[in-house]
């Protein structure tokens, strides 16, 4: 079974979308940034599901959907990025090292995808905005994108 997971911050607003380019563009534009987590699960879905929210999501500081569809509504694009298969993901393997060093689960972790997805708020022309900050935010060489 997959189970998904888009984890927000509470507490931070959404600020300057110019903070994640290597030049301003001055659009007035507005970003926010959550993580999702795709998971391929067997075994006891319940108990998976628990152990999941238990190391993925600080409930006091962030909210977390268990939906496909994006938390937040009003953008003018999404842009969704992970990891190459290949390349070194840090956070993927302390989740998978955690879940390894805990004998006797009655579920298996059979894939793990983790995704950082970029809100962007604001008006102007979806098209060359996202293509810009997909070039700006993205590294060919190690990441995957793709723009909602």
């Amino acid at each position: 079974m997959t189970l998904h997971f888009e984890v927000i911050s509470r507490f931070q607003d959404a600020a300057n979308a110019d903070n994640l380019l290597y030049t301003p563009l001055n659009a007035g534009l507005l970003f926010r940034r959550s993580r999702v987590y795709t998971v391929e699960v067997g075994g006891d879905v319940d108990k998976a599901r628990e152990y999941l929210l238990s190391i993925l999501v600080d409930h006091i500081a962030q909210e977390v959907s268990e939906q496909e569809t994006p938390m937040l509504d009003g953008t003018l694009f999404i842009l969704d990025y992970g990891m190459k298969a290949g390349a070194l993901d840090l956070e993927k393997e302390a989740i998978i090292q955690n879940y390894q060093g805990r004998p006797d689960m009655p579920f298996s972790i059979d894939k793990l995808k983790i995704t950082q997805r970029v809100y962007v708020f604001g008006e102007g022309d979806k098209t060359a905005l996202s293509a810009r900050f997909a070039k700006d935010v993205c590294n060919p060489a190690i990441h995957n994108w793709t723009i909602a």
